[in-house]
């Protein structure tokens, strides 16, 4: 089953990101668990809740708007999400964005146990006159009976203005996508 699910998901982003290459996971230890080749005791929790009307009532009861109002004003603060913006200053640009985001992650893998295992998902495609590109990837691994299936839960953090490669200009993206960013962060959180 696990093959099937690692098979769907190559096949999906084969088809979402066509002409890509070099698709590289940058956490090893994600990637053979996506793969379904793992051993799930080291990933136990320390309560394990078997019941998913539980779980289900624990994410709703969790959600907070404030956290998700907070993480919409740190995405924009970056100032320009565009796909070819700068992704080396510390402070603005993609590059910034994506770095805060893991870096959010990370604290949230701390709060469960280390358990949600974050990287990054590289790949190259010439998009905007930018060969290399990186997304943010958290998996948490299953424990039980069904551990092999997976469950995805994908947004893309860039933005666009008008025009796609319109580097210059301030693309904020709190509905493109920071609200769907936000989305994904409080859920690991």
């Amino acid at each position: 089953m696990q093959k099937l699910y690692f098979f769907t998901l190559l096949l999906l982003l084969a088809n979402v990101l066509p002409a890509q290459e070099n698709l590289l996971m940058t956490n090893a230890e994600a990637y053979e668990i996506l793969k379904g080749e793992y051993d799930p005791a080291p990933y136990f929790p320390a309560v394990v809740t078997n019941q998913p009307a539980e779980v289900i009532d624990g994410i709703v009861a969790q959600v907070s708007p404030d956290s998700l109002k907070d993480y919409l004003f740190e995405l924009s603060s970056f100032e320009n999400r565009n796909t070819g913006s700068d992704t080396t200053s510390a402070d603005f640009g993609i590059g910034a964005a994506r770095r805060w985001s893991h870096h959010k992650m990370q604290q949230f893998s701390e709060r469960q146990e280390g358990r949600l295992l974050t990287g990054y998902f590289q790949f190259d495609q010439d998009i905007c006159g930018m060969g290399q590109h990186r997304n943010v990837v958290a998996v948490l691994p299953g424990v039980g009976p069904n551990r092999h299936e997976s469950v995805l839960v994908v947004r893309h953090i860039d933005s666009r203005c008008a025009g796609p490669c319109d580097i210059d200009c301030m693309a904020h993206g709190a509905e493109d996508n920071g609200s769907g960013t936000a989305m994904v962060l409080e859920l690991a959180r």
